[in-house]
């Protein structure tokens, strides 16, 4: 295990995948700042912020410093290629920074902000702004509800379900207040189908789209 800052507590990592097992869903009662650390590469979370030491030609931008402790709750994730920083803040969606290896900004000192030129670009230069303001310099970001939760907790109840051996109409049984007279050919059927299947490719790779916002 590395020996890192304090400031920054460790999960330890091994062959770049975490040591443990993550269950899933996290019981209701765990606060959102005591979940588990999960550390996404900024290939697939469109939402990392890629945080390097600025070239020397560089104009420095004001306080513009890297000091993590003072953004939030900060957790440092070792990976291959560089380390994750998790920055947690209540009432606020968390942080996800990604520091690549001899690159990473010194303490205290000014930092770049490197935005990976793919199809994503756009939605990369909106994650920057939103953590320049997430940091301080801007309009204070304002915490939004997660509007898909219930149709996700539907589709996981239905596959846990299915994945326990149970056929779609005794799920349904379970799930609705009234069942339909004919379930073969009710729309509540074709509903729970559809969020079966949705489901199903959700767990496949689909996830990966929820870190990008959508989904």
């Amino acid at each position: 295990m590395p020996t890192l800052s304090p400031r920054f507590p460790s999960t330890r990592w091994e062959g770049g995948q975490p040591v443990w097992v993550l269950p899933f869903p996290i019981p209701p009662e765990v606060s959102a700042t005591d979940l588990p650390l999960i550390g996404w590469s900024p290939e697939l979370n469109i939402n990392a912020v890629t945080l390097v030491r600025p070239v020397t030609w560089a104009r420095s931008l004001g306080a513009l410093r890297f000091t993590p402790a003072r953004w939030g709750r900060a957790y440092r994730l070792e990976a291959e290629g560089g380390a994750h920083l998790v920055i947690r803040r209540h009432g606020a969606s968390e942080l996800a920074i990604w520091l690549p290896a001899e690159l990473e900004p010194v303490e205290g000192e000014p930092f770049g902000l490197y935005v990976h030129p793919d199809r994503h670009h756009a939605a990369r230069v909106a994650a920057v702004a939103r953590f320049r303001r997430a940091i301080g310099f801007g309009p204070p970001l304002r915490s939004v509800p997660y509007r898909d939760a219930p149709r996700q907790v539907v589709m996981l109840a239905i596959n846990d379900a299915a994945a326990d051996g149970l056929p779609l109409r005794d799920i349904a049984a379970a799930l609705l207040p009234v069942m339909p007279e004919d379930w073969r050919s009710s729309s509540e059927r074709s509903d729970l189908r559809r969020l079966f299947e949705a489901g199903t490719q959700m767990k496949a790779t689909g996830y990966v789209s929820l870190l990008g916002g959508s989904g």
